[in-house]
This record gives structure tokens, C-alpha cells and sequence, in this order.
């Protein structure tokens, strides 16, 4: 599947993610990047957009460079769909850290929950969409994620205030939406989405969601049963009334003696005016780009797994306002 012209040592194009992944971080093997991605390789977050293997190998080294005693990056589950040329990969991470204390003495344990997104062809990443759930992380390390959001949308203006609709650009595909695999399936996960997110029917999951469903989310959000599921929802909501939904990658993915697995890249998009999870209302257009990855039981939603970046919201907020009082 999708392994054309790439390196005999990768058997399939899941061994080919967990591997890189793991010579680059976990043995420290920076510059293999300058093997496995593209020499220009767009990878995109919430917070920018990067163009150049070189730029990953920077950031790389940034983070690696950070007081961390110990790192473990595992693979909970990578999601392939296939391509004439190629493959795409949905790789869900669970980062275990160990990370020395501000004191220099004591020691800080954190996980953090993220999705990375690929296409890859010829041996090589050729683009990549990036989330971690950072605000669960600064909260296990007993930081205030809004007031860190905020602080990155006060130094740099530009990078959140570029509106809406650039935002969503930036999380979709050029050829609009992409689905890889079963159409049937894919569109079930749409309509569910699009009904709780633009319709605001909750109701929806007591037919599509399964009644002991576990989901992830952002903040280090964890809830079992559709009640406390849709709990996550309406907090979203209630801050962002009148936000769209919009699907822009999905990946199906069928093997025998596993559950049906699906990915879904997504963005909603909207204005901060109500009360909810991001305080008082700004007024200011707020886009949230998220990944979520689902298992399916008798074709219920078992299992959700929902990346979002929350930093980047409240920087979005930050930034909007600051430039609003200077006007």
C-alpha cells in the first residue's frame, strides 16, 4: 500500500511513521529530517505555517533543547489511506515527558495528547498538519494556558489576526474535501459532526454515539458517557453561537480484528460572543482547527479522540482585542 520508492527498511507505511518518528525524537536523530521531509514541506499548525525541511529541523531542535530528562513518544494509533502515489497518515501520539523543575532539583511528570497529520510519497513527507493539546500540557505543569495564549497573542499580532477565513485555508485541501476510503462511513461522521456543531442537535448522539462512549479532548478534557460528551460540545458552542463546521480530510480505514478507525481534519469558525469556554465575550472571529480521530462500534462512535490547540484561541482573542484598541 502507497510504499512506491520508498526505503526498503519501511515494510508499510505505518512502520515508516512510528519509525521516523521515533529515530527523530526519541534517539535524538535531528538531521535524518533532512532525509524524511521534502526540502520545501509546508507544515501547518494553528499558531503558523512553516515551508522548509530546515525550519523543522530548527523547531526540532528547539524543543529538544528544553529541560526534559526523559521523553517517550508513543504511537497510540496511525490511520493510513492510501494513494496512487503515496499514502495520507492520521498518527496519534501520546508523549510521556519527564521534565526537570524550575528549582533544577525536582522533577515534573506530563503526557501530552497530539495528532499529526501527513502525506507522504517518494520516501518523504511532503505536508504535514500539526495539533497538541498544549493547554493540557501547561495545566499538568501548573500553568495558566489562557494567560500563556494570551501572551503569545500580544507578541505577535500578525500571526492571529490574519481572520477566519485564512485560518480555515490554511487546515483545508487544495482540491476542497478529501475522503480516502469507505464514502458511507465517511459521510456518517460528517452528518454527525455537522449536526452537533452547525444544527446544535445533541440528540443526534443518542443514534450515533454509543452509550458507554469514552472521548478526549482539549485541556486535558477526558469524559465517559454521551451526556459528559456533549458537555465538551455546548461549552464550545456557548462561547462561539454562530460557528461553522467544515470536514477537510478524512481517512477510513477497514482491517479485519480492529474497529473501524476514521480521521477527520476539521475547522470551526465563528465569533467570540457568548459565554462559555473562553470567558467573556471579545466580539472577535475565532477559528478552531481540530483533528479528531473515532473508533466505531456496530457502527457507533465508541471512542473519540478530539485534538485541539486552545492556546492558539486565546491568542486569536488576544490579538483581536489589542488591535481593536488601537484603532
Amino acid at each position: 500500500m502507497g510504499m512506491q520508492n520508498f526505503s526498503s527498511e519501511f515494510r508499510t507505511p505505518e512502520q515508516y511513521i512510528i519509525d521516523i518518528t521515533y529515530k527523530i525524537w526519541e534517539e535524538r536523530g535531528v538531521g535524518r529530517i533532512r532525509d524524511w521531509y521534502a526540502p520545501i514541506c509546508p507544515v501547518r499548525r494553528p499558531h503558523g505555517v512553516t515551508n522548509t525541511a530546515e525550519e523543522v529541523v530548527q523547531n526540532t531542535l528547539r524543543v529538544l533543547a528544553l529541560p526534559t530528562l526523559n521523553r517517550e513518544v508513543l504511537a497510540e494509533d496511525v490511520i493510513i489511506g492510501d494513494k496512487s502515489s503515496g499514502f495520507y497518515s492520521s498518527h496519534r501520539v501520546r508523549s510521556v515527558n519527564t521534565r526537570l523543575g524550575n528549582d533544577g532539583l525536582t522533577t515534573q511528570s506530563f503526557m501530552r495528547l497530539g495528532i499529526a497529520d501527513c502525506l507522504c510519497r517518494d520516501n518523504q513527507i511532503v505536508e504535514e498538519w500539526v495539533l497538541g493539546d498544549e493547554a493540557g500540557v501547561l495545566r499538568r505543569l501548573g500553568l495558566d494556558p489562557v494567560a500563556h495564549g494570551r501572551e503569545l497573542g500580544t507578541k505577535k499580532l500578525e500571526a492571529y489576526t490574519i481572520g477566519n477565513e485564512a485560518m480555515r485555508q490554511r487546515w483545508a485541501d487544495a482540491n476542497g474535501l478529501t475522503i480516502v476510503g469507505d464514502n458511507t462511513i465517511a459521510n456518517g461522521i460528517i452528518d454527525t459532526y455537522s449536526a452537533i456543531w452547525n444544527d446544535n442537535n445533541l440528540n443526534v448522539m443518542a443514534e450515533r454515539y454509543d452509550r458507554a462512549v469514552r472521548l478526549e479532548g482539549p485541556d486535558g478534557f477526558l469524559g465517559y458517557g454521551r451526556s459528559r460528551t456533549a458537555n465538551l460540545f455546548l461549552d464550545i458552542q456557548a462561547s462561539i453561537p454562530n460557528g461553522r463546521f467544515e470536514p477537510h480530510h478524512l481517512i477510513v480505514r477497514q482491517q479485519q480484528e480492529r474497529p473501524v478507525r476514521v480521521a477527520l481534519r476539521w475547522s470551526y469558525c465563528g465569533t467570540h460572543s457568548g459565554h462559555g469556554s473562553y470567558g467573556e465575550p471579545t466580539h472577535s472571529p475565532v477559528a478552531i482547527l481540530g483533528i479528531s480521530h473515532f473508533e466505531l462500534l456496530d457502527g457507533r462512535i465508541a471512542r473519540e479522540w478530539m485534538v485541539v490547540d486552545e492556546t492558539a484561541i486565546y491568542a486569536q482573542i488576544s490579538a483581536h482585542e489589542i488591535v481593536k484598541r488601537t484603532k
